[in-house]
């Protein structure tokens, strides 16, 4: 399958799930270690994967603090705040600014910064009776306020239609909400959990810009153009293979529109070895390397030939081999890797 065709079929999905995958040898995997953390949930039929993958590595950071005790937080709380701050991008740069489902990391800390976050079970994000998330008609009429704003340059009035209509087909956020006995709002309910997006950090590893520096990277799901450091991509997997060691995770962002990368059979290959700084360049700059999805890196395993592998915590389910797990080589790793979100 071409690029092209994957990414269309990516996009009329939107989800890896739906789309022709390569028949991948099978393997035998054995685990090496795995971090805490908690059971896999279903993003649907949206982009969204990003507040998922995020809210996941909260997750684990607060059990790795606070073994046994799990909190579960709301990806489609930050997802709906995340839509009215675009929507306010889109009228103040007249419309240059998308709206989407996409995001980043730093996204969902954005939301966390300045409205705190919801527990899973104060938040689901959709209206009782529905199965499942799809956001394709909110999205289009999101798209149509914002557009009728900029035209009446009426930023207030149709900001409040937009709230209007996101409670309508997402769901009210609670003014407050009781949470093991206690009443919270949003705001201090953030507070409780001492999460700061100052303690986070995003990495990548491209040549196009000194090493050892930051840079705005260069991706359509950077709408806020935050910057990310820079380090070679021996020392990035460096990085994240000492985060693993000590029971820390890694929010994982990267290509996903390759033939060997299968979530129905739980694997993501590479054809090619070593991957090498160069051969990640190339791929970038012919943008064979896409932003695709974020998912959730929990651990480490190898296989019957002692292959190293990384264990991903996915977004779609129970889905595939593994039920919702994802085992990537270290050459997928390396040449797909866009770019990685941890604790510092």
């Amino acid at each position: 399958m071409n690029k092209l065709l994957t990414l269309l079929c990516l996009s009329l999905a939107l989800s890896a799930c739906s789309r022709t995958e390569k028949r991948l040898e099978a393997h035998v995997f054995v685990s090496d270690s795995v971090c805490a953390h908690t059971p896999v949930l279903n993003q649907g039929r949206t982009s969204t994967c990003w507040a998922y993958a995020s809210a996941s590595l909260l997750e684990s950071d607060w059990l790795a603090g606070h073994p046994g005790d799990t909190v579960r937080l709301s990806p489609m709380y930050m997802v709906r705040q995340k839509y009215l701050n675009q929507f306010d991008a889109y009228y103040y740069s007249c419309g240059r600014e998308e709206i989407r489902n996409g995001g980043l990391g730093h996204s969902f800390l954005r939301v966390l910064e300045e409205d705190g976050v919801l527990p899973l079970e104060a938040y689901r994000g959709r209206q009782p009776g529905s199965k499942r998330h799809d956001h394709g008609a909110l999205l289009k009429q999101l798209k149509k306020l914002a557009g009728e704003a900029v035209k009446h340059r009426d930023l207030p009035g149709y900001r409040e239609r937009a709230v209007a209509l996101l409670d309508e087909q997402m769901g009210a956020v609670p003014d407050s909400f009781l949470y093991r006995g206690r009443s919270y709002t949003a705001r201090s309910f953030a507070d409780s959990l001492h999460f700061k997006a100052q303690d986070y950090v995003q990495l990548t590893s491209f040549t196009h810009h000194p090493f050892h520096t930051s840079f705005i990277l260069e991706v359509p799901d950077n709408w806020e153009h935050q910057s990310y450091y820079n380090l070679p991509l021996d020392e990035l997997e460096q990085v994240v293979r000492r985060a693993l060691s000590v029971g820390k995770t890694v929010a994982w962002h990267g290509d996903v529109s390759e033939d060997t990368f299968g979530s129905r059979q739980g694997m993501a290959l590479w054809p090619q070895h070593p991957v090498t700084q160069e051969m990640r360049q190339h791929e970038f700059e012919r943008f064979l390397t896409t932003d695709d999805h974020m998912m959730h890196l929990v651990g480490t395993a190898h296989d019957e030939a002692g292959h190293f592998y990384y264990l991903l915590k996915n977004s779609y389910g129970r889905y595939g081999a593994y039920a919702g797990m994802l085992y990537m080589s270290e050459d997928y790793f390396r040449a797909k890797t866009v770019s990685v979100l941890l604790r510092k």
